[in-house]
């Protein structure tokens, strides 16, 4: 596997020197790093370790760094990488769009907090999200809406070979602490300062070295700090070190780390450090030092922008060694525990595995009901398919209930009926594009979905070209020809993903069927009828008065046998009427049922006649004998044959018109209730 590391610069820091680590962890494993930056001093570091480097200006927030993408999908390519492994903002909307359409897999790191403005929303959008603390953690989650799954918190590490423990530091004269960290106001080193001033005339040999650089923005802020020493007369006890690398061999001298921060931390890698070597540390309570040190068990914990409290806490720490052995054994234990570099390193190899093996699988299928049912095939073909996959559907709110028990899906994304309007596409786009999905595979297939699957930026989309399907990067030819039926149609997308079904047929899984025990039918031997189709086909409804002698029939020549009306809340209306027309007794549940109770109450019956597909659909897949009554609209291209299966259809000059309006109604009218009972005969006498 290759993994590549894009990082703005290989200067010298805590996540430029987390790559160099990552580099020499993986030189006898079996996995490669690759890393593209700007350059820096770290460069030559790398190529000692033979790692292969790519020089390109991926940290400047400039509009022309979108020129990159093109450049750095050429590397992705000729490296045939696996794992693009963004750490800042910038390489990251680089790599993301680098990533899309190729086979290499997106992941960041968040190292900081972050503003919430679009220039930041990339950091949420790898397949994974690596934080290092809990509190990072929380901010994805409550200021970008990243998921809970994919999130990971792997901390910053610590080289325990490097950073030996040798608690040897005696404070009894000369006392020597430190401060480690870019000179920014962030770090609250002014109250530092002022804490010296109280510190110093109670130990007179307690001298600081504040240790760290910082930008040409932030010079003015060393001014102000320089000028407090000069103000307060440290000048012999405070000194300006600038940056080191051999933080080590620092903190093996010092008797106290001190970290002042006023603004949350994302982590402390040198609180860490200092616990590795036995330096004791304070620190203020705020951000992922929380974390970290538990107060006067590891460390000690102050308030921010307090130099007072800051010390009283430090003059308490160099007065107690016994309590200082004790908390720095305390401390190596943890560094020992949870963030020595070969377990981080490790968990961070975890996830490499993880993000190559795991596909997250988008599959739009909105509406309508019977559609939805015939998709069932197409679930079971990705989910087996791709048995690592984390396979989540894209459903109309009305009929996502029906698929809550489903084995091939691990999760409902519900949308609204209105989701076609502009509004609704881009809000469901950017939840969607916060889910980072591998595939996306549009079986609804209008402008709407071709949209919306554009816009969630996944890394393939697969659907048909018509429409708006050149927005996919997988497409196919849709089939025109309507003697396709259904499941062949759809299997030409799914040939997309290299995926064929094993078998063409509909099917049900074994859901937990609904309590219907207050329509009283287990019984009964019940023959169901739906009375009408969608509200909008009045085409393909069978007249009222053929259903009235069909059910007339049923009474007289197949005796023992129940009639069930089924239908929808628009055909309520109609079965009332109709009802209240027959001499017999019928049980109505035209309108009555939930889509989960309709299940149930089909799963009941000896046979089922339907001028409907959706309810066909249903009956189909759950096994039992259907018949169904076909006039406006070809059965070849919305039925799939199956022994349960038998069409009725009468073929005219208009066969088949697909109008929802006809004045004569002439193709359903013809099919006569004594044709439909003679199938239904034959039916019931193969049972």
């Amino acid at each position: 596997m290759k993994i590549m590391q894009v990082v703005p610069r290989m200067d010298v820091g805590g996540v430029e020197r987390g790559v160099v680590d990552l580099a020499k962890y993986f030189q006898d494993k079996e996995d490669e790093i690759i890393v593209v930056s700007s350059g820096g001093r770290l460069i030559k570091e790398l190529k000692s370790l033979g790692v292969k480097h790519y020089r390109l200006d991926v940290y400047k927030k400039s509009p022309f760094s979108i020129l990159l993408i093109k450049r750095l999908r050429r590397i992705i390519e000729k490296e045939n990488i696996d794992i693009v492994h963004a750490r800042s903002r910038v390489p990251a909307w680089i790599s993301f769009f680098a990533t899309r359409g190729t086979g290499a897999d997106f992941i960041t790191t968040a190292h900081g907090f972050y503003s919430a403005h679009l220039l930041s929303r990339v950091m949420g959008w790898g397949k994974f999200v690596i934080c290092p603390s809990k509190v990072i953690a929380r901010h994805m989650q409550d200021d970008f809406g990243i998921g809970y799954d994919k999130l990971v918190i792997i901390p910053r590490w610590v080289d325990l070979d490097k950073f030996k423990f040798s608690p040897k530091r005696d404070a009894a004269e000369s006392i020597s602490i430190v401060s480690v960290g870019r000179l920014s106001p962030s770090k609250g080193y002014e109250y530092l300062i002022k804490a010296m001033r109280h510190i110093v005339r109670v130990k007179p040999y307690a001298n600081l070295s504040i240790i760290g650089s910082a930008s040409p923005s932030k010079e003015k802020y060393v001014n102000y700090l320089k000028g407090l020493v000069h103000r307060y007369s440290l000048n012999y006890h405070i000194k300006f070190i600038g940056y080191r690398s051999d933080i080590d061999k620092i903190l093996s001298k010092a008797n106290l780390l001190v970290m002042p921060s006023v603004v949350k931390e994302s982590f402390g890698r040198v609180i860490i450090e200092a616990f590795a070597i036995g330096t004791p540390v304070v620190a203020t309570g705020i951000g992922a030092v929380l974390e970290i040190i538990e107060d006067r068990k590891n460390g000690f914990l102050v308030n921010p922008r307090d130099a007072d409290d800051l010390s009283n806490t430090i003059l308490n720490v160099l007065k107690n060694p016994s309590m200082v052995e004790r908390v720095v054994a305390n401390a190596r234990k943890k560094a020992e525990e949870y963030y020595s570099l070969d377990k981080c390193l490790m968990d961070t190899q975890k996830v490499y595995k993880e993000t190559k093996e795991l596909k997250r699988i988008l599959i739009i299928k909105l509406t309508s009901l019977g559609d939805i049912i015939l998709a069932v095939p197409s679930l079971k073909a990705i989910k087996e398919g791709y048995p690592k996959s984390k396979v989540s559907l894209l459903i109309s709110k009305k009929y996502a209930s029906l698929f809550y028990d489903c084995p091939y899906v691990d999760r409902i994304i519900p949308v609204e009926e209105s989701y076609k309007s502009l509004r609704y596409i881009i809000n469901v786009s950017s939840k969607l594009r916060r889910m980072s999905f591998d595939y996306i595979v549009d079986l609804q297939n209008n402008r709407a979905t071709h949209l919306i699957t554009f816009l969630s930026l996944p890394r393939k989309s697969f659907g048909f070209s018509r429409k708006l399907g050149f927005l996919l990067t997988s497409k196919t030819q849709f089939p025109y020809d309507k003697s396709v039926d259904p499941l062949s149609s759809q299997e030409r997308i799914l040939k997309l993903m290299g995926i064929t079904f094993k078998e063409k047929k509909l099917m049900f899984w074994g859901t937990k069927l609904a309590d219907i025990s207050r329509y009283r039918l287990s019984k009964d031997k019940l023959i169901g009828i739906n009375i009408s189709a969608a509200k909008k086909w009045e085409t393909k409804n069978w007249p009222i008065d053929n259903i009235k002698r069909f059910i007339d029939m049923i009474h007289k020549e197949l005796k023992g046998y129940k009639v069930v009306l089924i239908g929808d809340k628009d055909s309520e209306k109609i079965a009332l009427n109709l009802q209240s027309s027959l001499k017999q007794k019928v049980i109505n549940l035209s309108g009555r049922t939930t889509l989960r109770e309709l299940i149930a109450v089909i799963k009941n019956l000896d046979a089922f006649i339907t001028p409907d597909t959706a309810t066909l659909h249903m009956a189909q897949s759950l096994g039992i004998p259907t018949i169904a009554l076909f006039g406006p609209t070809n059965p070849s291209a919305h039925t799939v044959r199956s022994p349960n299966l038998h069409i009725i259809v009468k073929k005219l000059d208009c066969s088949f018109c697909y109008k929802p309006r006809c004045e004569t109604h002439k193709c359903m009218s013809i099919i006569s209730p004594s044709e439909v009972l003679t199938r239904l005969k034959h039916i019931l006498s193969l049972k």
